[in-house]
């Protein structure tokens, strides 16, 4: 039975696919018997393949197009990756942990948001016009201040793993009316991009329809979420193995290749 529904997988629409792979995984979750195990297996794998040839394919052909040294050429570099790596380097050199912690203990809350507000301006992955102006308003705010950068400090450096640290901080920053991706996402994924992924809702979203990867986007960040947003990025990263992708950094800059959103978004 497999192998016929296999051998139907390149009449199927996309959203067939999607559902099939989706049945696939849940039999995978749930531990069912070898025999059904097996099959899954080889089911999920044919779907990806599938999927792959008629989307993937195609975005990895366009990037070397765009790239011809992909990931590795200076034209790669010198658009999409240097100045976030800096913006990593500079993201540990304003919040080094002990100088974050001392500063805290301080309630230098004015050093601290120069600080915050110098690392955001590095790099454009928070919208200007309206992001920004609202996030750096808010941390402002009487009282705010108190809870947002211990909150912050957690992410970066408390207990758990990534998903538990942003998990915490979306919500605290649900509490100051500040629960989106971007904000949520932005220090971890500078701080650990060899682990961690930047989230732009639009192009996330656009990505995952690109793949057919099988994952319900949420508007607000929160653990489980997070979770699943990295755990697409590295399923992603195994995609492009040709590529050789040195970390998220990488990974996100090919996401905004497929996706890419606001006056650069391509048509759909």
């Amino acid at each position: 039975m497999t192998d016929k529904l296999i051998d139907s997988l390149p009449a199927k629409a996309d959203h067939e696919l999607s559902v099939l792979r989706q049945n696939a995984q849940n039999i995978l979750d749930n531990k069912c018997d070898a025999t059904k195990h097996t099959r899954a297996e080889a089911l999920l794998d044919a779907i990806d393949k599938e999927l792959e040839r008629r989307h993937l394919p195609g975005m990895i052909a366009t990037f070397k197009e765009e790239y011809p040294d992909g990931f590795y050429g200076q034209t790669f570099l010198e658009i999409e990756r240097d100045y976030k790596v800096e913006a990593s380097e500079l993201c540990h050199a304003l919040l080094e942990q002990s100088v974050f912690a001392e500063l805290i203990q301080a309630e230098n809350w004015d050093e601290l948001f120069e600080r915050v507000k110098k690392l955001v301006n590095k790099t454009n992955l928070i919208q200007a016009s309206f992001e920004r102006p609202k996030l750096f308003d808010k941390i402002r705010e009487l009282g705010v201040p108190a809870v947002f950068y211990p909150a912050l400090y957690d992410c970066l450096y408390g207990s758990g793993g990534p998903a538990a640290r942003l998990g915490r901080l979306a919500d605290t920053l649900t509490g100051l009316e500040l629960n989106k991706w971007t904000y949520a996402s932005y220090f971890i994924f500078l701080h650990d991009p060899q682990n961690c992924m930047f989230v732009k809702p639009d192009g996330f979203r656009k990505s995952i329809a690109i793949t057919q990867y099988p994952f319900e986007y949420e508007p607000s960040p929160s653990a489980e979420l997070y979770e699943g947003v990295l755990a697409f990025s590295r399923w992603l990263a195994n995609k492009l193995v040709e590529l050789k992708p040195r970390d998220m950094i990488d990974i996100q800059s090919f996401m905004w290749h497929m996706a890419p959103t606001g006056v650069h978004a391509k048509d759909d």
